[in-house]
């Protein structure tokens, strides 16, 4: 398949995957909190204009960008508007043109809701496994990292894909079905906005979920790997 071509009002890439590249590569020379400066800025004036929800996203116009760090720990560009309202974005969205699927929004809202027990998950293998200098064990590399380089992570086949997948399925629900926060400022990922299907999920990841530490970089290359492919499994939506 052909790579295809983007191209903004400041530059042309080659192929997504350039793009991705040099944003990715522009979203690391900088901290939360910093503001983005000098030409990075113009270029990310110019790819925000590839976003699906752009008119939402500028309101009543960028002041400028800046570096914000989400509920995952990791960064995201900012847009801080002429009012002093402020908005994150996605440069992936922008990159590929197009809004994330409603089964991404989903799988993101539910992950939302357990993102605490995750914590308290990660703290408790911390206290139970940490070395002398504070250290634990990736459970792939085996490499020794501080507790912030690294997630925990579901160990397939009940990865957390299949998760919500399944707890879906037993309650007949859809992706479409599930209520969820959409377009809401500084929202970086939609939350649910039934709190009693919020806590039954809770209760199901709780009791059959199995969690391993894993380095945050392969937690990522995992993630993208394990999806399931929609030949093999649908749910409506």
């Amino acid at each position: 398949m052909a790579s295809k071509p983007v191209s903004i009002a400041t530059r042309d890439f080659k192929s997504q995957s350039d793009a991705m590249t040099f944003f990715k590569a522009m979203l690391n020379r900088y901290k939360p909190g910093d503001r983005v400066a000098g030409v990075d800025a113009f270029d990310l004036a110019a790819l925000l204009e590839r976003h699906a929800e752009y008119a939402e996203k500028v309101g009543v116009g960028v002041d400028h960008f800046e570096l914000m760090m989400t509920d995952q720990g990791t960064q995201c560009f900012r847009i801080v508007r002429n009012d002093g309202s402020g908005t994150d974005f996605s440069y992936i969205h922008c990159v590929r043109g197009r809004s994330p699927s409603r089964k991404d929004e989903v799988s993101r809202a539910f992950r939302q809701a357990i993102r605490f027990d995750l914590y308290v998950a990660r703290d408790k293998f911390f206290s139970e496994h940490r070395d002398a200098q504070g250290l634990i064990p990736c459970a792939v590399s085996k490499a020794r990292i501080p507790p912030e380089q690294g997630h925990m992570d579901h160990r397939p086949p009940l990865t957390f894909e299949v998760i919500v997948i399944t707890f879906l399925e037993g309650r007949g629900l859809t992706y479409e079905s599930v209520p969820i926060t959409t377009g809401v400022d500084n929202q970086v990922a939609p939350t649910l906005t039934d709190e009693s299907l919020s806590n039954d999920f809770r209760q199901y990841h709780a009791r059959i979920a199995r969690l391993d530490f894993v380095t945050n970089t392969i937690n990522l290359a995992q993630s993208a790997r394990e999806r399931i492919r929609p030949s093999r499994i649908k749910i409506g939506g």
